[in-house]
């Protein structure tokens, strides 16, 4: 019996089309690309090598040539960048970097500050103030790959340093900085269809969707890289960081309902709060601070299904969990929406809570791990390359 195979999601913006409906935008410019054309990735900064950097190191390594450039870069982090230096600005220091909330207001004078370029191509990945780079020539292209525009000031609910009384005098500046940044585009392209709503809504704009990179083929199913996790039969997996948005109690609540044993995996500040609900607990819970990547890939192919109830604007650990040939719950909205193909690679839940979690569970455990597999190979490294590298040559006429 063939495996069937689920159509791509569709997106809201049609790849391509000219940005510069709105007054103040810059036209689409024919997009030079190849040798002897100067190009230059950009990055917001490195933290740690998340899924943003690992959205740097596919752009970069999509342009081998280019210079890189980023607003910081934390020391010990490793990103293959083709044996490049990073080029990063005066915010680069120590006591900027460990209170970047505090300096926020000041990211878009240190973009500023790098000085006009005389770059033909710029590419920059952007979820702060990246775009007020200048490094593009007069008359050159800069093209924007957007995370998500900047939660600080546009979404404060949604991460606690936007709601900082030292930033809070500065929203609305930072807001015209940020509008004004994106007005100057040549083009954007969004990670899902939820931020390119979210860049129409703020800025104005229209965006390509082009899904980010995940290392699908370091998840696929495959016997032996066992850790010894004595992981019980049958398990409902939460795999992230600790924090509360990723709602990581919930799963052991659905665990409750269905008489399933949980893994809580990650780390982060509600340690304690996940460890001593897992004793209290009615079902085995087990939890794993910290996995080791080996662990990682064990827990996901080993998992009955990954529980997912959070909201993300993309969301790389379903695609891995599919990757793993395991199924996903997650909710009908956000990334996942845009990933898990509901009844074949998983199950979307409309309602937030534990007892339709537990509802959909029967549903996403019959999906076919082969679907899963299958399914998660379109977000691969390849396929981001083709379709970023398709984007840029939209804004070039074909050329």
């Amino acid at each position: 019996m063939s495996t069937p195979q689920p159509a791509p999601p569709r997106t809201p913006h049609r790849p391509g089309r000219p940005v510069g409906a709105a007054p103040g935008h810059a036209p689409a410019t024919a997009v030079p690309d190849g040798p002897g054309v100067r190009t230059a990735v950009v990055h917001e900064w490195v933290g740690a090598r998340a899924g943003a950097e690992q959205v740097f190191e596919a752009l970069a390594g999509t342009w081998p040539d280019a210079d890189l450039y980023a607003l910081s870069s934390a020391p010990g982090v490793q990103l293959d960048l083709g044996g490049r230096p990073l080029r990063t600005t005066a915010l680069d220091r120590g006591a900027t970097r460990e209170r970047r909330a505090l300096t926020l207001p000041l990211m878009p004078l240190a973009w500023r500050a790098l000085g006009r370029g005389d770059y033909d191509l710029v590419v920059t990945s952007h979820h702060a103030f990246a775009t007020s780079n200048r490094l593009a020539r007069p008359g050159g292209t800069h093209l924007a790959y957007v995370h998500t525009p900047a939660r600080y000031v546009w979404s404060p609910e949604l991460d606690g340093r936007g709601t900082s009384p030292l930033l809070a005098p500065a929203r609305h500046l930072l807001a015209g900085v940020d509008r004004r940044a994106a007005a100057r585009l040549s083009g954007v392209a969004t990670n899902s269809a939820e931020v390119a709503r979210r860049v129409e809504r703020f800025w104005g704009r229209e965006a390509t969707v082009v899904h980010p990179p995940v290392d699908v083929d370091r998840f696929a199913p495959a016997t032996g890289d066992r850790d010894e996790l004595r992981l019980p039969d049958g398990y409902l997996l939460a795999l992230g960081r600790w924090v509360p948005y990723k709602n990581h109690l919930l799963v052991v609540d659905v665990a409750e309902r269905l008489g399933r044993p949980a893994v809580l995996a990650g780390a982060g500040p509600l340690a304690a709060v996940l460890r001593e609900r897992a004793a209290a607990a009615s079902v085995p819970v087990l939890v794993v601070e910290r996995p080791a990547d080996a662990q990682v890939r064990e827990l996901l192919r080993r998992a009955s299904a990954l529980v997912f109830p959070t909201f993300e604007d993309f969301g790389i650990v379903p695609v891995e969990a599919m990757a793993a040939g395991t199924p996903v719950v997650a909710p009908a909205r956000g990334g996942a929406a845009e990933t898990v193909v509901d009844g074949v690679t998983g199950a979307l839940v409309p309602e937030h809570s534990p007892a339709a979690y537990a509802e959909a569970l029967a549903r996403a455990e019959a999906c076919s791990p082969a679907a899963c597999t299958l399914r998660a190979r379109d977000f691969g490294p390849e396929r981001f390359r083709e379709r970023v590298r398709a984007w840029v040559a939209s804004h070039s006429g074909g050329r």
